[in-house]
């Protein structure tokens, strides 16, 4: 499969496309500074900004399928919000439908009354909201959307031994580590079983 990925250059964006080219799938990436992927066989980089449509485009073009790992940071604004704008809109001809997006645990209709939630809108309000934003867009778009959302990200190997659902509630223990992410999207890329879902995930 032909994969575009976006948000490479992040520590999750880096492990989805480390589990990507292991699956023998082909990986096209965007990225401002492509100095900062390492050159292997199956992977190409376009250097440019997620913002800029003829960038996104040239990163989707042959793509059967887009995994966007998207974060912000404080420089960025809101990067995740613009970034799948300009997907969506690049996707709206001849593109790829399927897009699996990470968001974060804690928005839209999974911003419940708990304790992990309100800590969470305390410290990452910015954050969430950029990804709530992104979650609507998707929402209102006729792709074939997952969004996986994620608890805190851990460096841990991969064990395989996860739990997702749509209607998990998560604690403050609640973690995953970026390999288990990384299987859990592109078994997801296969199996389609969450198309037009928000699915949570933790170990």
């Amino acid at each position: 499969m032909r994969l575009a990925v976006f948000g490479a250059t992040g520590r999750a964006g880096r492990v989805v496309v480390d589990h990507a080219l292991r699956g023998d799938h082909e990986v096209c990436t965007l990225a401002r500074d492509p100095a900062r992927l390492r050159p292997r066989a199956g992977l190409r980089v376009v250097g440019g900004d997620v913002r800029d449509p003829a960038a996104v485009a040239e990163t989707l073009e042959g793509a059967d399928a887009v995994i966007s790992t998207l974060g912000r940071r404080r420089q960025d604004g809101d990067v995740c919000t613009d970034g799948i704008r300009t997907v969506l809109s690049a996707a709206a001809g001849n593109m790829p439908r399927r897009l699996i997006v990470l968001s974060n645990y804690g928005v839209a209709d999974s911003r419940r009354r708990t304790a992990y939630v309100a800590v969470s809108w305390l410290l990452e309000r910015a954050v969430l909201r950029d990804k709530e934003h992104m979650e609507a867009l998707l929402r209102d778009s006729n792709a074939d959307w997952t969004i996986v959302r994620a608890p805190v990200l851990t460096n841990g190997p991969r064990t395989g031994r996860y739990r997702t659902g749509v209607d998990l509630q998560l604690s403050f223990t609640a973690k995953v580590s970026r390999a288990d992410l990384a299987e859990f999207i592109l078994t997801e890329l296969r199996d389609n079983v969450h198309i037009r879902q928000s699915v949570t995930i933790t170990s």
